[in-house]
């Protein structure tokens, strides 16, 4: 029997559902480094989630589904047969007339959720907006470096940081964000989350994220054209993952683009190791695509 328990705070999420999510904790960072975020960060506090539902199956926690302003939905993996539980998450969602713009998961997940939303929204297309591939690293390979070194980011870094975020995005997702850049740096900078690999001033950034139990997320890999092809990103999240491996982590993971074949294969080399793919969907009204 399936039960859809709807949480008040983050807090109360991981006190149901946490010990079923570290079971893969990897493909279930997003949803489980973001419930953490929730709980102990206070400018995400100030971003109040839409949505935090732990689904059981005979009373255990078999699944977990997150909506937040900045990053829509996303679905962790499912303890149980996809199809029944995503049948009964969506009629859940439509009795509370919850608004689903975007769906992120793994692939057989988020895959049979949006067959489902789909025929329950006549109205309503999708559309794959991204392939992605979940990386684990345990350890990481013995490589040649780059020169230089790799820092934290500081204050009189910001400008910099920001115009680098910016064009992140720009580059990653086809978008500048409706959040401001600035302050996203800034907040990186300030929690410590940012890093400069430096040769004679920044080269390339990388930044950590959503810290859980065992593991942390490694994310915004990015060099300026100028100072590409030269392999400052391979050596930038080859030490940091060395660095964050020896302090206190068990594992460090990453989602790829699988539209990038040059980010999967820099990743694979250092010792990243493939867990799952992840699929990102698009959920399109008729009106939207007729432009009314």
């Amino acid at each position: 029997m399936i039960e859809i328990i709807s949480h008040n705070h983050a807090s109360e999420l991981i006190s149901l559902s946490g010990a079923y999510l570290e079971q893969n904790e990897s493909e279930n960072n997003r949803v489980l480094g973001l419930a953490y975020k929730l709980t102990e960060a206070p400018h995400y506090q100030d971003s109040k989630p839409r949505l935090l539902l732990s689904i059981l199956e005979h009373g255990k926690a078999v699944g977990v589904a997150i909506m937040v302003p900045w990053w829509q939905s996303i679905l962790s993996k499912f303890g149980t047969q996809i199809q029944p539980a995503m049948a009964h998450l969506v009629r859940h969602l439509r009795e509370t007339d919850v608004q689903i713009p975007k769906i992120h998961g793994p692939a057989p997940e988020a895959e049979v959720f949006a067959d489902f939303w789909v025929e329950a929204m006549p109205d309503v297309s999708t559309e794959i907006a991204m392939r992605m591939r979940t990386f684990e690293a345990r350890a990481v390979a013995d490589l040649p470096l780059s020169p230089g070194k790799l820092r934290l980011a500081c204050m009189e870094d910001l400008p910099l940081m920001a115009q680098w975020h910016a064009a992140y995005l720009e580059e990653t997702w086809g978008v500048t964000f409706n959040f401001d850049v600035k302050s996203y740096a800034e907040q990186g900078i300030k929690d410590q989350e940012l890093y400069i690999w430096d040769d004679d001033g920044p080269i390339s950034i990388v930044r950590t994220d959503r810290p859980t139990k065992n593991g942390i997320a490694i994310h915004t890999v990015y060099t300026p054209p100028e100072h590409r092809n030269k392999g400052y990103a391979t050596t930038s999240v080859l030490v940091l993952t060395k660095k964050l491996l020896a302090e206190r982590y068990s594992f460090c993971c990453l989602h790829t683009d699988l539209a990038n074949p040059t980010s999967n294969s820099i990743y694979t080399k250092i010792g990243y190791v493939s867990m799952g793919d992840a699929l990102e969907f698009d959920f399109v009204s008729s009106d939207e695509h007729s432009g009314t």
